[in-house]
């Protein structure tokens, strides 16, 4: 029985559930822990800095490789560090929007990535030693070189909001003259770079894709440039498409053997003012004092943090997942660059230095929106606004200007062209605008959703207007479409998925909006009328007379299941189909699974409503090279992942797993909000802090020794609220007891004005809501980096 209100003295106390916005509760460096509530607070308490501080990579050994050592970015530029020999550090340079701008040509070549040069730290001694840091709170990495001869100590930053990647270096004597050394790279695309290599060492006994693509037209880009501009060292490449690359440096000797490295990267195209704004870029700061700078760059990151919070008694994976925030936050940025499948760490020896659309890019954006992580998930949508008439000149002109597509390829300026008469790139940009449409969700704003996101939505379905077929059964069908990297047929299940989604949803937006398009009758005669999905014995199948029947790592067929939701547990009849669906897809015999389909299939088990099988398959992807040793991919311990023969680098597997672990305490699709819908028995203690629902909530909870103590849910937009736990509250704060009601199927309704919040107790909980790290597990504290522990343990 839920219990009266207290009187408005406990209201006052505890109408705040969580606390003041995470800018006013951590901005400072010292990240201060909260003292006891007020009578007009109640409170997160979190030490930021000391929170983060269990999470922080940390190296007992040097990274040998791009992927072992540490990595900092600010959206744009990029910066790693390795051993390269006994007497030499790799300090490499990215940035992420360095592409070619190649007309013809296969795209990911022509359109490609391209490397701009790195930095080495040449050792008077042998190295015998390294120790290192990297400090995700700051956004600094700190570390110490070890010669026979004396000590190199090194602190690097990517500052947060200028241009300029900065290494300060300070040396014992015995290392006092080590060397600093600028070696610029020819912009070569990585993978003509590759195949070129092949050909050349191993000759007719090259992969064949290799020999392919050394033997086709390629114009290479000039030599880089070394030159001084305004007492600057300046790296120029000049490109044959246009546009230029510059690198700028400065190295200032300080006292006692200090060094500082000063770097900022810029590209242009077609202008060629690359080399004038990086220099401009140091130019800028050459007066400012070291304690400024860095200020100033730790500001954005002590801003950024707070925005939500998530801890769990599984240190583990509670460290897994704040690193990637960290990566996200280096590696893009609204404004900036969206996250492709390397970030701004260039590596130069890799096949897919690009935007790849058909997966990656949208696995990488999934978590953001609930973890209110906005900023970052700007970097990809606000693009999507700005380049609508560049999407729709992709089409081939018999498309007319009522449709939007790319290929699979896109770089950063998504000049990326639909193959004319190749419908398996189709789903492309439609699967992308179902990632911001999970933004807009959770914002609720209706401006934007109406004047940006409802044309690029209109023209991306409307693009399958063009090619469907009216059958003689009466249902409208798709032609041959592929299934991302399987194949494809008639009725292909992922752009099915997808259509439906995007009619289902244009039909939504016009009723709620009243915005009367003159295509909302046919948007809804084709979707009843859109034939069912093929399925067979095994559940769904790649498409019509498609069985899926080989291993592999896509589950572009299940597109229903997840991401869409389409098909849920909540429509009874298809629990065993999706049941059966997932099983067969991810326990088929063979290699084919890679690193995201264990973190896929601990979402789809999570929607299931089963978080044990949803831990475990979090625990494989962890484990993945110790029980499937034989598997091409590989998670290494700083949270990099490559696939293919574990080299080919590729950013999204990592941050999909963010998006599982959410599923598992807190879902809101098919208008309900579901708190810990997928707890496994392993995760007794779970606090989480300012995660966004659809509709418009912001909702927080704590869970103590496998029992939920109090659900908080706040409402931005005054939409309806439905909430199911697995619990009854005995206590409601915040709201009229009326306000909340106990439907007949179990939900909890419960009726929130806009800036509403409403505190849900437990019985024999503490009368305050308090939202704390949870105890931490100190042997799994510290654990990524090289420590010579294992990720697994």
């Amino acid at each position: 029985m839920m219990k009266s209100l207290r009187h408005l003295g406990l209201i006052a106390l505890l109408l705040q559930c969580v606390i003041v916005s995470a800018q006013e509760s951590r901005s400072t460096e010292s990240g201060p822990t909260e003292s006891g509530p007020t009578e007009s607070e109640s409170i997160l308490s979190v030490n930021w800095k000391q929170f983060l501080s269990r999470h922080d990579l940390v190296w007992t050994e040097a990274p040998k490789a791009w992927h072992d050592g540490p990595f900092l970015g600010n959206g744009l530029l990029g910066s790693m560090v390795h051993q390269v020999d006994e007497h030499t550090i790799r300090i490499s340079l990215g940035r992420a929007d360095v592409e070619d701008h190649k007309t013809s040509g296969q795209a990911f070549i022509s359109q490609s990535r391209l490397p701009n040069g790195y930095f080495l730290l040449k050792t008077v001694g042998a190295i015998t030693g390294f120790k290192g840091r990297l400090d995700l709170y700051n956004a600094e990495a700190r570390f110490q070189i070890r010669t026979d001869e004396g000590l190199i100590e090194s602190t690097g930053l990517v500052h947060s909001e200028d241009m300029v990647i900065s290494y300060e270096l300070k040396a014992s004597s015995g290392e006092a003259a080590f060397d600093l050394e600028f070696f610029p790279l020819k912009a070569i695309a990585p993978a003509r770079f590759q195949a070129d290599l092949e050909v050349a060492t191993k000759g007719d006994k090259a992969p064949s894709s290799r020999m392919k693509w050394a033997s086709a037209p390629y114009e290479y880009n000039p030599d880089p440039e070394l030159i001084t501009v305004d007492g600057c060292q300046v790296s120029r490449q000049t490109l044959v498409a246009g546009g230029e690359t510059g690198t700028a440096w400065s190295i200032q000797d300080g006292p006692g053997g200090k060094k500082r490295l000063l770097v900022s990267i810029e590209h242009s195209f077609p202008e060629a003012t690359a080399v004038v704004d990086a220099v401009a870029h140091l130019k800028a700061i050459e007066n400012e004092s070291n304690d400024s700078f860095v200020q100033r760059h730790r500001k954005w990151w002590h801003d950024y943090y707070p925005k939500s919070f998530i801890s769990l008694d599984d240190t583990r994976m509670e460290s897994f997942y704040w690193i990637q925030v960290y990566k996200f936050g280096s590696g893009a940025r609204k404004g900036r660059a969206f996250m492709d499948t390397m970030g701004p760490w260039i590596v130069e020896n890799t096949a897919w230095a690009n935007g790849w659309f058909n997966l990656n890019t949208q696995l990488s954006y999934w978590f953001l929106s609930t973890a209110n992580r906005l900023e970052v998930a700007e970097s990809l949508f606000t693009k999507l606004d700005e380049n609508l008439p560049t999407l729709v000149a992709n089409m081939p002109s018999d498309y007319g200007d009522d449709c939007a597509g790319m290929s699979t390829i896109v770089p950063q300026t998504f000049v990326s062209p639909f193959p004319k008469g190749r419908l398996g790139f189709t789903g492309e940009l439609l699967w992308t605008c179902h990632d911001y449409w999970l933004m807009l969700e959770r914002t609720m704003d209706a401006e934007r959703t109406t004047d940006q996101f409802f044309p690029l939505l209109k023209k991306s379905v409307n693009t399958y207007l063009h090619f469907m077929v009216e059958g003689d059964d009466g249902k409208v069908h798709l032609p041959v479409t592929r299934s991302p990297e399987y194949g494809g047929g008639e009725d292909c299940n992922f752009n099915l998925a997808l259509f439906r989604w995007g009619l289902r949803t244009l039909v939504h937006l016009d009723q709620r909006y009243q915005i009367k398009d003159p295509l909302l009758p046919r948007w809804k005669d084709v979707l009843v009328r859109l034939v069912e999905y093929p399925t067979n014995e095994n559940g769904y199948m790649v498409a019509k007379d498609f069985p899926f029947e080989k291993s592999h790592r896509h589950y572009s067929h299940l597109m229903m299941i997840y991401p869409l939701c389409e098909i849920n547990i909540d429509q009874h009849e298809n629990r065993e189909l999706i049941a059966k669906s997932v099983d067969h897809w991810i326990n088929y015999p063979g290699t084919g699974n890679a690193g995201y389909s264990w973190s896929g299939a601990a979402a789809m088990c999570a929607l299931q409503g089963d978080g044990e099988r949803a831990a475990g398959y979090l625990d494989t992807f962890m484990r993945m090279q110790e029980l499937y040793p034989n598997n091409p991919a590989e998670i290494h311990p700083t949270t990099m992942y490559t696939e293919t023969s574990r080299v080919q680098p590729v950013t999204e597997t990592p941050l999909s797993l963010c998006d599982s672990m959410q599923l598992m305490m807190l879902q809101s699709w098919g208008e309900t909000i579901r708190v810990f819908p997928a707890v496994p028995s392993s995760w007794q203690n779970i606090s989480f802090e300012g995660l966004l629902a659809a509709g418009g909530f912001r909702v927080s909870a704590v869970r103590k020794d496998g029992r939920t103590q109090f659900v908080c849910v706040e409402s931005r937009a005054g939409e309806p609220c439905l909430l199911k736990t697995d619990f009854d509250p005995v206590r409601i704060e915040g709201v009229q007891e009326q306000a909340v009601e106990r439907r007949a199927d179990g939900l909890l309704q419960i009726d929130l004005k806009r800036g509403e919040k409403v505190v849900l107790f437990a019985d024999g909980v503490p009368p305050v809501g308090v939202i704390e790290p949870v105890e931490a597990s100190p042997e799994n504290c510290n654990t990524f980096g090289l420590t010579g522990i294992s990720t697994g343990t």
